[in-house]
C-alpha cells in the first residue's frame, strides 16, 4: 500500500489534475466506499453535484456527462477518464494505490469478496423498497416491513457468519482479510457493517456470530485517517434506512 506522502507524490508526477466524484449532495450511500479509500489514502477529490439540479444536469439531461457512457452514480472522473459502479470503481482504486492484496490469488478472492459484499448490500437496500425498488422507502414504510424482517431474520446472519469466516481464515480474523495489509476490500467490508448497524440495529446488536467483524469494525473505525474523516464536516452520517 502507498503511504500518503507516496500518493501525493505520485500524483505530482503524473496527472494533476484532482479526483471528480458525482454522487447525490444529500446523501453517502455507494459513495461512502469510494470516499474511505480517497480518505485513508489522503487524495485530494471534488464532490461535483451540490444540488438536485445537478443530479439532473449530469445524469438526466441531454446534456448529461460527456465522454464514456455512464448510467448512474456515483461516478469518479480525472481528466477524460471516467468510470461507474461502485464495485468496480474500488477495484480500480484499490489496484492504482496498492490496496490490493500481494499475491494473485487473493487478488481474486478479494474480487469474489468484494462482489459478495455488494450482493449484500443490493439485497439490504431492496428490502426497505419491497413494493417499488425506485420510489423512496418513505413512500413504502409500512408496506415494506415484512421485507426488512424477513431480510434480518434470513440474510443477515447467513452473511454476517460467511464474512466472519473470511475474517477469521486470515490470521485467526485478528487483522485484515488478506495478508497483513490493508485492502479496498476492509474499507468495503468495514462500511457494509457500519450500514448494517445502521439499518438493521436490532439484528446487529444480537448477531452472536460475528464477534471477530465487531472487533475489526472497531479496529477500522480507529484508523487515523479514517476517524478524522468520519469526525469532519466531509462526512454525511447514513440515512439508517436502506444500507444508506
Amino acid at each position: 500500500m502507498l503511504h500518503t506522502q507516496e500518493v501525493r507524490m505520485t500524483e505530482e508526477a503524473g496527472q494533476t489534475e484532482e479526483w471528480e466524484l458525482f454522487y447525490h449532495h444529500f446523501l453517502i450511500g455507494r459513495s461512502a466506499y469510494i470516499r474511505l479509500i480517497f480518505e485513508e489514502l489522503g487524495i485530494p477529490y471534488k464532490d461535483m453535484i451540490k444540488s438536485k439540479e445537478d443530479i439532473m444536469k449530469y445524469f438526466y439531461s441531454k446534456d448529461k456527462l460527456a465522454g464514456f457512457p455512464v448510467l448512474f452514480p456515483p461516478v469518479i472522473r480525472k481528466g477524460d477518464f471516467q468510470l461507474g459502479q461502485t464495485s468496480v470503481i474500488c477495484k480500480y482504486l484499490g489496484e492504482k494505490y496498492g490496496l490490493v492484496p500481494d499475491n494473485e490469488q487473493d487478488k481474486w478472492r478479494a474480487d469474489m469478496i468484494n462482489t459478495e459484499l455488494h450482493d449484500y448490500l443490493a439485497q439490504g437496500r431492496l428490502a426497505f423498497h419491497g413494493i417499488n425498488p425506485t420510489a423512496s422507502y418513505f413512500t413504502q414504510v409500512e408496506e415494506t416491513k415484512p421485507y426488512i424482517e424477513r431480510f434480518a431474520a434470513e440474510r443477515i446472519p447467513k452473511y454476517l457468519s460467511y464474512f466472519e469466516s473470511v475474517l477469521k481464515y486470515n490470521n485467526g480474523g485478528k487483522g485484515f482479510l488478506f495478508g497483513d495489509k490493508l485492502t479496498y476490500v476492509d474499507l468495503t467490508l468495514f462500511w457494509v457493517l457500519k450500514a448494517t448497524e445502521a439499518s438493521y440495529p436490532d439484528a446487529w446488536k444480537s448477531a452472536d456470530c460475528c464477534p471477530l467483524l465487531k472487533l475489526f469494525r472497531d479496529r477500522i473505525e480507529r484508523r487515523p485517517n479514517i476517524a478524522a474523516y468520519l469526525n469532519s464536516d466531509r462526512f454525511v452520517p447514513l440515512e439508517n434506512n436502506s444500507m444508506m
